[in-house]
């Protein structure tokens, strides 16, 4: 069923700063690249212009947002701008993130009700009060509480296990733990899994990756552990060699651009290491499936240094989407209990500054900046481009193309 959206804002005249909104036609939606499954009124005068983008359900919050804001600089022109965002409902993320729009551009959000009478429904603006952090998530298990569930052989079986990935840390192999799995990485490309079965557990290797079909069925194996307490030796070959295969991808310039960085990231070395500490590994999975935020802020980079944690939202391709999702997820950062018990390796507590910056390369900086036009405070998400030549010879350096300053944004009341 198709809404009339125009019989609405008609029927709530005082909802609006002004009345008479005309429809932007759909020939010209997709000669402006706004995305065609939101519809756009316009309003307003020269010296202000007012926009709304309503929809009936969202889907994707950063989509929502970021055509939003396409379609207030588009009717901006310098202009001072208000967007209406209208649908039936918003997540606490997307109401913060409203918050920090700002430049020409001034964001308000109005709920809409279908079956209630009247239908609209403004949402105040956000008092200058602190509001109380939120739960979300539950802490990461480490490998001897994963293992409570096992029978007591598995148990010792998964140590078995534990000691022979712990061997390979130094050839950049690490070790995630989730609920149902222990989950082995070179950078962000998985090589091998522990899955819980009942009160014992599976151990194989993970070459969905690989395109080679001679290689993948080489290197598919399962592992155990022997009367010996050994792992079987194929197993354990076959790791090494995925291994071995994966650094001569590296040393030959094969890998994809951000599966060598994602490497290079979780190393830690270099100008990531001056400049933001070592890596601090995401401690939080979700606790069901309406927390995706939890999985998707595990996607980021964190760094511990000097009692400061910083964090680094990599961004290598649909720039604008990238960040509007990163303001998302910067508000719930703020809003929850993810950081504000944040502890180093020591059990000392970690600050985290509110920043959340935006590392691209040559290139993605000057549409990334666009953004600062939309934003009330640009010092929060500082842009840093790796060197030209970060592929051959790692994060030697990082650029910051921002203002960026040095000054806590705990001082402006953000935390």
């Amino acid at each position: 069923m198709s809404i009339t959206w125009n019989k609405i804002w008609e029927t709530h005249p005082d909802v609006f700063i002004v009345r008479d909104w005309k429809e932007y036609p759909e020939e010209k939606k997709k000669a402006s690249r706004l995305p065609l499954q939101y519809d756009y009124f316009m309003g307003g005068e020269t010296t202000l212009r007012v926009g709304i983008i309503a929809c009936s359900s969202i889907i994707h919050e950063e989509e929502f947002l970021l055509a939003g804001l396409l379609w207030g600089n588009r009717l901006s022109n310098g202009a001072k701008t208000v967007i209406y965002y209208v649908a039936p409902d918003f997540s606490a993320s997307f109401l913060t993130g409203l918050t920090k729009i700002g430049g020409m551009i001034h964001a308000k959000a109005v709920y809409w009700r279908e079956k209630l009478t009247p239908s609209l429904y403004p949402i105040p603006e956000k008092q200058q009060i602190r509001r109380p952090r939120y739960a979300i998530g539950e802490e990461r298990s480490d490998w001897k509480r994963w293992g409570v569930g096992l029978n007591p052989v598995a148990r010792q079986q998964l140590m078995t296990v534990n000691g022979f990935f712990n061997q390979l840390a130094d050839r950049q192999v690490r070790s995630v733990i989730k609920s149902q799995s222990i989950n082995f990485y070179w950078g962000n490309i998985e090589i091998a899994e522990v899955r819980r079965k009942g009160k014992k557990f599976e151990l194989t290797s993970k070459v969905k990756w690989l395109k080679a079909k001679d290689l993948m069925l080489k290197w598919q194996k399962q592992g155990w552990v022997d009367s010996s307490g050994s792992l079987n030796s194929d197993f354990c070959e076959t790791i090494s060699g995925i291994v071995d295969y994966l650094n001569s991808l590296k040393r030959e310039g094969k890998l994809r651009p951000q599966d060598l960085l994602s490497l290079l990231l979780h190393q830690g070395d270099g100008a990531l290491k001056l400049l933001w500490g070592s890596p601090w590994p995401w401690p939080w999975l979700p606790k069901d499936r309406s927390e995706n935020a939890v999985l998707e802020l595990e996607e980021w980079f964190y760094f511990q240094g000097n009692g400061q944690l910083s964090v680094v939202c990599p961004i290598f391709d649909k720039p604008l989407l990238r960040a509007a999702r990163s303001i998302l997820l910067a508000s719930v950062l703020e809003g929850s209990l993810l950081l504000a018990i944040a502890r180093d390796n020591q059990g000392n507590p970690l600050v985290w500054d509110g920043r959340v910056h935006w590392l691209t390369t040559l290139g993605k900086e000057e549409e990334l900046r666009r953004c600062y036009s939309w934003l009330n405070d640009v010092d929060r998400f500082p842009i840093w481009t790796l060197p030209e030549d970060w592929q051959d010879n790692g994060i030697y350096q990082l650029n910051c193309q921002s203002n960026y300053l040095n000054h806590s944004l705990m001082q402006k009341d953000y935390l």
